[in-house]
């Protein structure tokens, strides 16, 4: 027995900066998982190929995390997409940073 139907009364939508912030996070994973593909094909000597392909997901989550930041100053919107979106990017920037430290250190 359904005790309340799910009804939505309402014309707001997604931030638009919430769902490039979501999409962006989505492609600084997919370029990462590309990058350790790559490795373990080349049983641990791709170089520069994954070196970049690691520098370009390090720059898509930040600039992921500032639009996604960006996007809570949009009024009378929802902000599933920018939450999802910011955190994403910011958890996958702190561990960028922490890989990028490794191989300096």
């Amino acid at each position: 027995m359904k005790l309340f139907n799910k009804y939505k009364f309402s014309d707001k939508s997604q931030t638009l900066g919430g769902m490039i912030s979501t999409v962006m996070g989505l492609a600084a994973l997919v370029s990462f998982g590309y990058g350790i593909y790559i490795a373990f094909q080349a049983k641990g000597n791709a170089g520069l190929e994954v070196g970049s392909l690691g520098l370009l997901s390090f720059m898509l989550s930040v600039i992921g995390l500032v639009i996604g930041l960006l996007s809570f100053k949009e009024e009378d919107k929802f902000y599933t997409f920018s939450r999802a979106g910011s955190l994403m990017c910011g958890i996958f920037a702190i561990f960028m940073i922490a890989v990028l430290m490794m191989g300096i250190v």
